[in-house]
This record gives C-alpha cells, sequence and structure tokens, in this order.
C-alpha cells in the first residue's frame, strides 16, 4: 500500500494541526501519513489555505 507524507519548502514534514497549533518534523518517521492521495492533497490545500504553508505530496517509503 502506497502512503504519502507533506513536505514543506523548509524540508520539513507535517505531523499534526490541531486547534491552529502546527507541528512540524525534521524526521519522516514521525510525519502523519496518508493512505489516500487525494486526502493528502486536501491537507495540502488546507494548510496552504489556514497557515499559508506550502507543502509537496511525496510518497513515504518504509
Amino acid at each position: 500500500m502506497t502512503e504519502y507524507v507533506l513536505l514543506t519548502d523548509e524540508q520539513t514534514y507535517f505531523v499534526e494541526y490541531l486547534i491552529g497549533e502546527l507541528i512540524l518534523s525534521n524526521s519522516i518517521s514521525e510525519a502523519m501519513k496518508f493512505n489516500d492521495e487525494h486526502l493528502a492533497l486536501k491537507f495540502k490545500k488546507m494548510l496552504h489555505s489556514s497557515c499559508k504553508l506550502t507543502t509537496s505530496v511525496n510518497t513515504y517509503i518504509d
């Protein structure tokens, strides 16, 4: 099964966004993993509109 993560322009990974707090990490192992590419794209758009955060959807390889 393919999983996806969100990588920022600063080369950090999206971990979570909860109650207005954005958490990023340098470690891909801590990144939120998405099973569905469409859901990852929705999160990408949400983060851009709510946090002005630019991310790319990348394949997670374990």
